[in-house]
């Protein structure tokens, strides 16, 4: 009986994830300073400017523990104090978030003596669909999103 010998396969070089020369200015990834100037100029809930008496919910609902944001029924009170008693206007973009917490804004936002408008200017989900009846008067754009059904809880 003849042994058969096999032969040997030599390792070669793995190549990299990319020959190079590259473009390394084109990619499919979102650059990191995009994030940080949308948080800085749209994220969270604040008023527009000083003395102005619009509050802009584009977050999710509930405190997000790991980076602090986050729209909640204390953060929406501080800013009705220093919208003081005037009339409000509520602009929502949110998918919404914890339920709890959204009823909590819900029930802030109701106890304000002057009328609220609220506006759904791209998507008022889950709990954000809670926050938006708290309006005496609700706008929604023609192409906006609203969208109700039963929580987790």
């Amino acid at each position: 009986m003849r042994k058969r010998i096999m032969p040997r396969v030599m390792a070669q070089a793995r190549p990299g994830a990319m020959p190079l020369p590259i473009r390394q200015d084109v990619h499919a990834f979102t650059k990191p300073e995009v994030f940080d100037r949308w948080g800085q100029n749209a994220a969270g809930i604040r008023a527009v400017a000083y003395d102005d008496n619009v509050i802009t919910m584009f977050d999710s609902i509930g405190e997000d523990y790991w980076s602090g944001g986050g729209i909640t029924a204390k953060k929406v009170t501080s800013q009705l104090r220093g919208i003081g008693d005037r009339p409000v206007e509520v602009h929502i973009n949110s998918p919404g978030g914890d339920m709890f917490e959204g009823i909590g804004i819900f029930n802030v936002l109701r106890e304000h003596p002057q009328p609220i408008t609220v506006k759904v200017m791209g998507m008022a989900a889950s709990a954000a669909s809670v926050i938006a009846m708290a309006g005496d008067t609700i706008e929604i754009g023609a192409s906006s999103f609203f969208m109700i059904h039963n929580c987790w809880v």
